[in-house]
């Protein structure tokens, strides 16, 4: 296992242990190749770095899985590759199994409808990097709605590069030897640890947004919640009842966010307009007591008109 591999096991195994399930290849849409699981497409079939299904199904919408693309690159994912992957989603998404003999029947105008002996999934296609992203790439995701997920932020970060020998500061790698059984446990124990203090947060635009758990494993949202901001290059904060969760805020809405504001006082009411333009509403997934669990949180508009009067 390199790195690249281990990077895609990382995010899979956060997306488990909140609560989301491995796609079992099924020998017709999705099957083992020499590269690993693949998927098949329209015009071809492709590699599947992390395929899941999510704890819950959307009501009145076909079922859905999600494809997350893990990109390793020493350097920043450029629009090229962000523009490859809206390909990819187009490829899987209107691939469907038709052979000679459902095109002859299709001829029969009085024939019984008959109903598909599979299942068809709409496909969501994330971006995870090591690097981030370019800012072109930011703008053409946010355009299509393609999420971009980056952990550089998260107090995590810095143990998981250590361990799979990358320095994020640096751009560069060490070799190290995942074949070992004392490697790969370690491995497997950091990785699942950082798991069990996660949530994925889906916001209004279908961004993801992953909550890191402050204090320990045991993850849990309450009714109510408040977002709080330190520092532009620090995560933002996340409170629910006595619960603190950290979590990046995507790039292109942070450069939004400071494009905006000329000085403190201007900074702190553009955080205010983030929060109810981009934040106000999240639905949550996460894992209670072992349990996958879905909840829609929401910031109390009052709260919101409450803080930009103070600013006043």
């Amino acid at each position: 296992m390199g790195p690249g591999k281990a990077f895609e096991f990382l995010v899979k195994r956060i997306l488990v242990n909140i609560g989301f399930s491995e796609i079992v290849s099924d020998g017709l849409y999705v099957f083992d190749g020499p590269p690993g699981q693949m998927i098949q497409g329209l015009g071809e079939a492709h590699n599947a770095d992390v395929l899941l299904e999510p704890p819950v199904q959307t009501p009145f919408y076909s079922k859905t899985r999600l494809l997350i693309e893990c990109k390793d690159y020493r350097r920043k994912i450029g629009l090229n590759t962000v523009r490859s992957v809206l390909g990819l989603r187009e490829d899987i998404n209107n691939f469907n199994i038709v052979d000679l003999d459902e095109l002859a029947a299709r001829r029969q105008q009085n024939r019984r409808a008959v109903p598909p002996l599979f299942d068809r999934y709409s496909y969501q296609v994330a971006i995870a990097a090591l690097a981030g992203f370019t800012t072109p790439a930011q703008k053409f995701a946010a355009t299509y709605r393609i999420p971009l997920i980056e952990f550089n932020k998260l107090p995590f970060w810095n143990d998981f590069c250590e361990a799979i020998g990358y320095d994020h500061h640096n751009f560069s790698y060490r070799r190290v030897n995942f074949d070992t059984i004392d490697s790969a446990n370690r491995l497997n124990y950091l990785v699942d640890k950082i798991g069990q203090r996660m949530a994925v947060a889906i916001t209004n635009s279908g961004q993801m947004l992953f909550l890191y758990h402050t204090k320990d494993e045991c993850v849990h949202f309450g009714q109510n919640y408040s977002l709080h901001w330190k520092h532009p290059k620090e995560p933002w904060i996340l409170r629910s009842d006595r619960e603190e969760y950290l979590f990046q805020l995507p790039e292109n809405i942070l450069k939004m966010w400071l494009s905006k504001s000329t000085d403190e006082l201007e900074m702190k009411r553009e955080a205010i307009n983030c929060k109810a333009n981009f934040l106000s509403n999240m639905v949550v997934y996460y894992a209670d007591y072992g349990q996958p669990t879905i909840k829609m949180i929401s910031i109390d508009r009052g709260q919101l008109e409450e803080a930009l009067n103070h600013l006043m």
